[in-house]
């Protein structure tokens, strides 16, 4: 086997293996960017379920003031019919 043949293989495998390098960094960098679109959609549907959580014990403190209010009315004509 010539140094020719020898040199044409190493010359292919540099080239292989460059070309394998450039196409992982390219999927490494696109992995990266969907990894933080990922995060950021976990991030909004952590904070959605909070809101919800939140606006439920909202509407429960509404359902109890305006059953106070309600009471306060009854009593008020009790009152007012009372005098």
């Amino acid at each position: 086997m010539s140094d020719e043949f020898w040199i044409g293989l190493l010359i292919q495998l540099v080239v292989y293996g460059v070309s394998i390098g450039v196409i992982y960094g390219v999927m490494r960098t696109r992995l990266d960017y969907i990894e933080k679109k990922l995060d950021k959609h976990n991030n909004v549907a952590e904070r959605v379920y909070k809101l919800e959580a939140d606006s439920s014990k909202i509407l429960e403190k509404i359902s109890v003031e305006n059953n106070r209010i309600k009471d306060l009315e009854e009593w008020q004509t009790y009152e007012q019919r009372k005098e």
